[in-house]
Order: C-alpha cells, then sequence, then structure tokens
C-alpha cells in the first residue's frame, strides 16, 4: 500500500509541474546579422555637375610698339558652366577603411570674357576664354560605414583652354585679333559621400579643387596689315568642380 501511496502522490503533482512549465515564456530566436556592403571591385560610371575657374594671363613678348608691352597684366577672367564625363576605378576594402585609385574626363563648357585698355594708347582688348575639358587620375581613401562612404582624393590634373581676344581703337577700328589653346597639367584634391543604393550600384557628390602650373605658351597673333606673329604670354588657374555621379561596381 505504500508505494501506491507514493505513486499517487507524484502523480497529483505532475499536471502542476507540467503547467508552471508551459506558462514560462518562450526567448525569441536571434535577430540575422545585419549585410554589411563590400565596397571592393571595379567601378564605372557617369558624373554631371558645375565649375567655375580663374585665370589670369600676363605679356612675356609682344610687337614692337604694340599696345601691350612685355610685363602687362590682364584683368583676371572668371569661367564657369556646365561640366559632364566619365569617371572609372578600383576600390579595396579593408575592415572599415577603402583605399582606391580613380580617373575621369570631363567635358565642359567653362566659359568668361574680360575687358582691358592699353596704359600706352588706350587700345580697347576684348577677352573670351573657355575651359574645354578636365582630366584626373588620384588616389582615393574612405570610411565605409556599411554602405555609405566618406572619401578624399588627391592626384594629377589636366585641362583644355582656349582663347580669342580681339584689340581695336578707342574709336572702334580693328588692331588685331589672337587665338590660343594648350593644354595644362597641375594637382587636384578633393572629397564627398558616396551611397550605396544596391549591391553593385552606389550614387555619390564630391567637390574637387585644381591647382595647375604656371603655363608659358604662345598665341596665334594677326594684324589689321595682315602679318601674323606669336608672341609669348604666360598664365596661372585655378578651377574648382561639383559633381555628382552614378556607378555600377562589377
Amino acid at each position: 500500500m505504500r508505494w501506491l501511496t507514493v505513486s499517487l502522490s507524484f502523480l497529483s503533482v505532475m499536471p502542476v509541474a507540467t503547467a508552471s512549465a508551459a506558462d514560462l515564456p518562450l526567448k525569441a530566436p536571434p535577430m540575422p546579422a545585419a549585410a554589411v556592403y563590400n565596397w571592393t571591385g571595379f567601378y564605372a560610371g557617369g558624373e554631371f555637375g558645375g565649375g567655375w575657374a580663374t585665370e589670369q594671363v600676363s605679356v612675356v613678348t609682344n610687337n614692337p610698339n604694340a599696345a601691350f608691352p612685355p610685363g602687362t597684366v590682364f584683368n583676371p577672367v572668371h569661367d564657369n558652366g556646365p561640366l559632364g564625363g566619365a569617371y572609372t576605378g578600383y576600390n579595396y576594402q579593408i575592415s572599415q577603411f577603402v583605399v582606391g585609385i580613380d580617373g575621369d574626363y570631363t567635358w565642359a563648357n567653362l566659359t568668361g570674357h574680360a575687358t582691358d585698355i592699353s596704359v600706352v594708347n588706350g587700345d580697347i582688348a576684348s577677352e573670351s576664354n573657355s575651359v574645354r575639358w578636365i582630366a584626373t587620375v588620384t588616389g582615393r581613401i574612405g570610411y565605409a560605414m556599411n554602405n555609405l562612404l566618406l572619401f578624399a582624393k588627391g592626384g594629377g590634373a589636366w585641362a583644355g583652354f582656349n582663347a580669342t581676344s580681339v584689340t581695336n581703337t578707342p574709336g572702334g577700328a580693328f588692331v588685331a585679333q589672337t587665338t590660343s589653346s594648350e593644354t595644362r597639367n597641375g594637382w587636384t584634391v578633393g572629397g564627398g559621400l558616396e551611397w550605396g543604393f544596391m549591391p553593385h550600384w552606389s550614387a555619390k557628390i564630391e567637390y574637387d579643387y585644381v591647382k595647375f602650373a604656371t603655363a608659358n605658351f604662345s598665341i596665334n597673333e594677326v594684324n589689321a596689315s595682315g602679318a601674323f606673329s606669336s608672341p609669348l604670354r604666360s598664365a596661372t588657374s585655378s578651377l574648382n568642380m561639383i559633381k555628382g555621379g552614378i556607378s555600377y561596381r562589377f
């Protein structure tokens, strides 16, 4: 009889224990880890934006009795306008740091005008300048916050400058016309923000500053009598750009 009493007592406790276990809260399953954006790979894309440049030219040599003798410093010309082009490069991500190389070629239509009056005889020179293209090759370093990338860049830059000038007497008579076209080189620094909005797609916005080395070049000049000459000029120039772009990473 004793074993029967013990068995009945044990069975009477079991439903209570089972019910108590059923009332315990269940643990939620662990949340999956957020996907980490991968910036490593080759990329290529298109960009667009605007730029503004400052250029100042001085006379190195000129024809005898010219209205603007050697040493003349012309008024600065401020060019501005739209630009757009293509870029490509390669990123390599190490933890949250991204290093790489980037290159672009941008077609531009930055134009500006200036007027100078000769202190010798009062002749008036009207100048029109333009920047037609810009190319850069830079190294990049960035800090990635998943699909956001803050980056800085620096390297070399090249650009195509064109200019025309017409000089007239104070009375409006034609004196001479000049044209020039040359490639200038320099250095560039910049930075921006890139957003990876899809696994292989990203959009960026960036600012770049370019400082060109002093350029020494000859111009083509034709005077009122039809005579041709090639006097020398020297120019200092700088460029600012703001660009947005979209690229695909392979």
